[in-house]
């Protein structure tokens, strides 16, 4: 029986297939589009699903990014795993793409990386981050988005031989804080917006079944806004509709 794993929370449509118990990888297949994960979704799963000649019946679990990330991509990804899951009746794991960053950094680090604290540093534009440490696999503080101020005051800038950074933000800020200090020079395990989905479904097949499905971590509200001039009315208000 087999694991699905769907990321599509930055810049890839990325999906894989593993053994349920035995963690082998059965295919990969990755495609970095930044945008338009709903349009090509489901035909990446079905490539990935051939490749590993499995079937939709063959899976006992998928595994889901949550985010943070692209409000739409998140949502994509989240009820694409909801919607089979719900179909087959099979668990449903979300994985958070900051502890997937933080894996993937202790991989790439040949495990050297594992005992010391990860700081996970997205670039999340309009001049903010998001942001989570880990120690030991484990998260350290919650997911937060943040300004340059935030991360430079809660790290230690004295003892940056425990210290790794990673993450697309993790070289605009590495660059920020030796301005500010210019003994602050991090080390930087890996500047992706995303980790590649072996360390998605490396952290999803671990956990234990979740009661209750996950749910997206945006960390900040969508970019559309509501229109000002003209609104449409519920139907049981009593008031007239304004068009500007």
């Amino acid at each position: 029986m087999a694991a699905l794993s769907i990321d599509t929370a930055a810049n890839l449509c990325a999906v894989a297939v593993n053994d349920d118990n035995s963690g082998e990888s059965l295919s990969v297949v990755s495609h970095d589009i930044g945008r338009g994960h709903a349009e090509i979704l489901m035909d990446v799963i079905d490539e990935a699903m051939n490749q590993a000649s499995m079937g939709y019946k063959d899976l006992e679990r998928v595994i889901a990014t949550i985010g943070p990330g692209s409000f739409t991509g998140v949502r994509v990804g989240i009820s694409v795993g909801r919607a089979i899951g719900l179909g087959l009746s099979i668990p449903v794991v979300g994985v958070s793409i900051l502890q997937a960053s933080a894996q993937y950094a202790v991989q790439v680090g040949n495990g050297q990386n594992a005992q010391k604290k990860i700081s996970v540093i997205i670039d999340a534009n309009r001049d903010e981050f998001y942001f989570q440490p880990f120690q030991n696999g484990i998260p350290v503080q919650d997911a937060k988005i943040c300004k340059f101020d935030y991360l430079l005051n809660n790290h230690d800038t004295q003892n940056l031989e425990n210290i790794v950074i990673c993450g697309s933000g993790a070289k605009k800020f590495s660059e920020e804080a030796v301005v500010s200090n210019d003994e602050a020079n991090f080390t930087i395990a890996h500047q992706l917006a995303t980790a590649p989905i072996e360390s998605v479904a490396t952290i999803g097949l671990a956990e234990a079944i979740p009661k209750m499905r996950p749910e997206p971590l945006y960390l900040r509200g969508a970019d559309a806004k509501q229109q000002q001039g003209f609104a449409v009315l519920r139907a049981d208000s009593q008031n007239t509709k304004t068009v500007s």
